[in-house]
C-alpha cells in the first residue's frame, strides 16, 4: 500500500476573514462613491423643499378663496418679497397686517413659538417675486394705499370665488424657482417648475 508523500507545501482551501489591505479597498470605495452621491441628495432635497413650499402658497390660496366664499368678506394672501413670511386673512388695512408680521418674525426670532410657524416657507425659500394684476375691485378695496415693491403684498380673494390675476415666484439658495399661478376668473391656483 502507497501511502500519499508529505509536501511542506501549504495547503489552500477556502479563506474565512478578509485581509486588512481588502477592508481599506472596501472602505475607500464606499466613501468615494458617498461623496459623489451627496450633491445630488443634497440638491434633491433643496428641489423638495421648494416644491413644499410652492404647495404650501398654493393650498393657502385655496384656503383664502374658501373663506372669502363663506364669510362673505374679502380675504387676502399676504406676503413680503425676498421674505419667506405669508398670511391668509380678512382684508382690513395693510399697517394691520406688517405688523402682525413684524410680531411673529420677533417672537420666532427670540424662539417664541405661538403656532404662527406655519405662516413661513421652508427654510432656505423665500419669495422672489409677484407679479399682480390690478382690477376695478381691488382698487376699490385697496383705496388710496400705495403698495412698493419692498412691503407687504395682498393677493385678494373675493366673496363670489374670484381673485386677481397673480403670479408669485419662490426661489432658494440656488436661485431655482417655482411659479404659482392664480387665475383671477377661477380663483383656482396651481404650481410650476420656472426652467431657467
Amino acid at each position: 500500500m502507497l501511502l500519499p508523500r508529505k509536501t511542506n507545501q501549504p495547503q489552500y482551501g477556502p479563506r474565512s476573514a478578509f485581509t486588512l489591505i481588502e477592508l481599506i479597498l472596501v472602505l475607500g470605495i464606499i466613501v468615494m462613491i458617498a461623496s459623489l452621491a451627496t450633491p445630488m441628495v443634497t440638491r434633491m432635497i433643496g428641489r423638495q423643499a421648494l416644491k413644499q413650499g410652492a404647495d404650501r402658497v398654493r393650498v393657502e390660496m385655496g384656503r383664502a378663496r374658501v373663506e372669502a366664499i363663506k364669510t362673505g368678506d374679502v380675504q387676502a394672501l399676504f406676503f413680503f418679497p425676498e421674505n419667506n413670511w405669508f398670511n391668509v386673512a380678512r382684508f382690513t388695512n395693510l399697517p394691520q397686517q406688517s405688523g402682525i408680521a413684524a410680531r411673529q418674525r420677533a417672537q420666532l426670532k427670540n424662539r417664541i413659538y405661538t403656532g404662527y410657524e406655519d405662516n413661513f416657507l421652508p427654510p432656505g425659500i423665500r419669495f422672489a417675486a409677484g407679479s399682480i394684476e390690478a382690477d376695478s375691485r381691488s382698487a376699490q378695496t385697496l383705496g388710496d394705499v400705495k403698495i412698493d415693491n419692498d412691503s407687504i403684498q395682498p393677493v385678494l380673494f373675493y366673496p363670489d370665488g374670484t381673485s386677481q390675476d397673480a403670479t408669485i415666484f419662490i426661489s432658494d439658495n440656488r436661485r431655482n424657482r417655482y411659479a404659482i399661478v392664480l387665475r383671477g376668473l377661477t380663483g383656482a391656483a396651481r404650481s410650476v417648475k420656472v426652467d431657467q
